[in-house]
């Protein structure tokens, strides 16, 4: 298992701190940071899940893409002696930054909502976004996975050379129907209402795609699949308002009947303003695990 000593790390600025931990830049390696929990939170780490995410990192893949494309996904565990201190992952780059005056931070998915001093993306852009989202969380789930905690400040975005998407804090990320790093957290306003204060499920991962879907396509803050958001768009877009009403209709009813999340990729995959060329590819990215080996990928499950 890959795992360092914290006493090992050559630890240089701190570039972002959180309700869990810091993010600090390792001095000597610019494109690795470590995620460090607070005190507060170490007596609630679970070791073995955080070691397990580690483990199966190079089985990862969404459309053929490795996890780097796609997650800051934890690839080595800090440890502090015998206790479970945090992790490394891979820096957030461009262009996955926005700026913001002097200021250069995190392209999260929160400004899609309320755009502030980014220039908001169109609707196609934006339809293409939620797309790659969908396509990622088809892939976990998949693979067993869930994502829990999906919420406007875990995942970034881009639209450059494409549009596409990096899940953000993914130590919340657990195999379905196992503990996870830390005790399940929702962001308010982002909760599965029929599973407050339960552990995250793939139905709930579900509701809070539609949720998220539909906050962005608006540009309105408060949309829920309940609401019946506006989806009224001007021009060939039009096209996706029957398809996508229904989903949301769907989305509004009781779980074990809301849309996968490969229903919605494929309701998404409007790529119109790339019509009659190729999409352009994503540029290589190499990955700390081995390459996937094609076999069928089943739930993931800690050993005992």
């Amino acid at each position: 298992m890959n795992e360092i000593q914290l006493s090992d790390l050559s630890l240089g600025r701190h570039i972002a701190q959180g309700s869990q931990g810091r993010i600090i830049e390792l001095a000597d390696h610019p494109g690795t940071v470590a995620k460090l929990y607070r005190t507060r939170e170490l007596g609630l780490v679970d070791g073995r899940a955080l070691a397990e995410l580690v483990r199966i990192r190079g089985l990862v893949e969404s459309e053929g893409l490795q996890v780097d494309h796609f997650a800051a996904w934890p690839h080595t565990v800090v440890l502090d002696g015998l206790r479970t201190a945090g992790f490394l992952m891979q820096r957030v780059h461009e262009p996955f930054l926005a700026g913001f005056g002097p200021v250069t931070a995190l392209a999260e998915l929160g400004l899609l909502v309320d755009t502030g001093d980014v220039r908001s993306p169109g609707i196609y852009e934006r339809v293409l976004l939620m797309r790659a989202l969908a396509a990622v969380m088809d892939a976990l789930h998949r693979q067993g996975l869930v994502l829990g905690d999906l919420s406007p400040r875990n995942i970034a975005w881009s639209v450059s050379p494409i549009p596409r998407v990096m899940l953000l804090d993914c130590d919340g990320i657990r195999p379905a129907g196992e503990d996870g790093v830390l005790p399940p957290a929702d962001t308010r306003g982002w909760e599965d209402p029929t599973n407050l204060g339960l552990p995250p499920t793939a139905d709930s991962d579900r509701f809070k795609l539609a949720l998220t879907i539909a906050r962005v396509l608006t540009g309105d803050r408060n949309a829920a699949p309940g609401l019946r958001p506006d989806l009224t768009f001007a021009g060939q877009a039009g096209i996706l308002v029957g398809p996508l009403t229904r989903l949301m209709d769907q989305a509004a009813g009781p779980p074990g009947l809301r849309p996968t999340a490969s229903q919605w990729a494929t309701v998404l995959d409007a790529r119109s303003p790339w019509a009659g060329a190729a999409p352009p590819v994503p540029p290589a990215m190499p990955s700390r695990g081995p390459s996937p080996s094609g076999e069928i990928l089943r739930p993931f499950r800690r050993s005992r």
